[in-house]
């Protein structure tokens, strides 16, 4: 019965440090917020949007008030991307240590589950900022639709990258 434990908490240590950076690299490029996504390509000029995008017509007020949104998301985004690594790696240094308890291992559970939270309902607020304070209740929904053109856009890019990195006999 020892020996399953044992097994099962080395199992344990040596996955945290994965899921710690899993966890914060889901919150980041790939997976990169839809208001955020929307700013950078449309609002602030940094990409070549789809044809669905061009009915927005923002005025240079919009322009500067998503700027300064993203701006702020950012710097609180570097706040709670910290926060979410530390608090894996203290899971990871409780489940390692020979003195803590289980009651240990759940605090510091908590305070994964917590910050986790906290960087989740940052990414929320910077979107519902974007899209309820910033654009105008007939934006929204062009504005969506554009964003998620992009998204699919973007999706379909990194597929045929990985496709391309295949060995040609495993190519569909």
């Amino acid at each position: 019965m020892m020996n399953r434990f044992v097994i099962f908490c080395a199992g344990l240590c040596l996955m945290a440090p994965a899921l710690s950076q899993a966890s914060t690299e889901v919150m980041n490029d790939e997976n990169t917020a839809l208001a955020e996504t929307f700013v950078d390509e449309i609002a602030l000029g940094g990409g070549k949007p789809p044809v669905t995008c061009d009915g927005l017509q923002l005025d240079d007020a919009q322009k500067a008030a998503l700027k300064q949104a993203k701006w702020e998301y950012k710097k609180q985004k570097n706040t709670t991307d910290a926060a979410v690594k530390n608090a894996w790696m203290d899971y990871s240094h409780t489940l390692k240590s020979m003195t803590s308890t289980k009651d240990d291992g759940m605090t510091a559970a908590v305070g994964v589950k917590d910050a986790m939270t906290a960087a989740g309902m940052a990414k929320a607020d910077f979107e519902l900022k974007v899209f309820y304070d910033i654009l105008k209740p007939e934006q929204r929904e062009p504005a969506l639709k554009c964003v998620m053109k992009m998204m699919k856009q973007k999706m379909m890019e990194k597929l045929k990258r990985m496709c391309s990195k295949l060995p040609p006999e495993s190519k569909p």
